[in-house]
């Protein structure tokens, strides 16, 4: 592919050559590195959960609605991506990569999810060939996979009920938050974006070449409704997250989850989202980015509740506690 055409002669060239990218300045020249950063920490998020159910051989750690919903917001985002034309193309790679890892993860549930429950008809321990064939559509239902925190399948009589009164609650939540992110996406698409318009002509009119690193030639109307379904991707990201923190109060533990995976998708919505404010040259520009910041820095809160749950972030933060305690007293015997 050959290297594009900035506006701007102060351009670093080798970002120009390598990544079709304009970078002037030091403020976007941090935002490039940190979207660096992003890139590397998303490529390799999901592998510790994955080497982590192959080890225990179950993803019973996991929500079924966290991964489900997961998908659902990275496959918008890439609609969305593709759609406001005004991504960098790093962005729009990785949210390919984003759809595949999610599919890899999903596929992992589901297999060991198959395999248990053929395990459990072979020794006889379900009522009937019905519930021992469980699938994906079943540990939806169940909410929390089909699992308590003892083990049980949620198709043993004595929890029906409970089960059947606890999976409106994800759905419920799930139908809730696609209305509200629809209804935002028909919002974004109907209304005029005058700053996004002017932006896009005057850069329609100075790219008389189509190489021109800043051209978008994607109408305003698709615009507009790339940053609607943004919304919607934002929608399942925190409505994914607060699927898996329910089923980590259920079963009062963090077991069969990795730490790492969480703390590296932490640290790459934070990356991602400062990257974009550094990016931004405008209040408007902030604002066409708002869906992606709002589902960079939502997650980062929901993730960091996750984490603290852990048992080494439990410890580690009671430890930073205690210290600060005695600091405290310290200085108050001193005076």
């Amino acid at each position: 592919m050959p290297p594009c055409t900035c506006s701007s002669p102060d351009a670093l060239d080798w970002i120009r050559r390598v990544f079709r990218e304009c970078v002037s300045d030091d403020r976007e020249l941090l935002g490039f590195y940190l979207a660096l950063i992003t890139v590397a920490c998303w490529m390799t998020a999901q592998i510790p959960q994955l080497i982590l159910n192959f080890r225990q051989k179950s993803a019973r750690g996991l929500s079924p609605w966290f991964l489900a919903q997961w998908l659902a917001g990275d496959s918008f985002n890439l609609i969305g991506c593709l759609a406001t034309g005004d991504q960098a193309p790093t962005q729009t790679y990785t949210a390919v990569y984003f759809v595949l890892s999610d599919l890899a993860l999903l596929c992992q549930y589901v297999y060991y999810r198959e395999r248990r429950s053929g395990r459990r008809q072979r020794r006889g321990d379900a009522d009937d060939e019905d519930s021992s064939n469980a699938s994906l559509y079943d540990a939806l239902r169940s909410e929390d996979g089909g699992e308590s925190s003892g083990g049980e399948s949620a198709t043993d009589p004595r929890g029906r009920g409970e089960g059947a009164r606890g999976s409106m609650s994800p759905i419920g939540g799930f139908v809730l938050a696609s209305a509200s992110a629809l209804a935002l996406a028909a919002t974004a698409a109907s209304r005029g974006d005058t700053d996004g318009a002017v932006a896009s002509s005057g850069v329609l009119r100075s790219a008389l070449q189509v190489d021109d690193c800043e051209y978008n030639g994607n109408p305003q109307w698709m615009q507009n409704f790339g940053r609607g379904v943004g919304y919607l991707a934002t929608a399942f990201y925190l409505g994914g997250r607060l699927a898996q923190i329910a089923k980590n109060r259920r079963r009062r533990t963090t077991e069969g989850l990795s730490l790492t995976m969480f703390a590296l998708a932490v640290t790459a919505n934070l990356a991602y989202g400062t990257s974009v404010l550094c990016a931004s040259k405008s209040t408007a520009a902030v604002m066409r980015a708002m869906p992606w910041l709002l589902g960079s820095f939502g997650t980062v809160v929901l993730d960091l509740t996750i984490l603290a749950s852990f048992p080494a972030a439990s410890s580690l933060l009671s430890l930073f506690g205690r210290r600060r305690r005695r600091s405290v007293i310290g200085d108050e015997n001193y005076e």
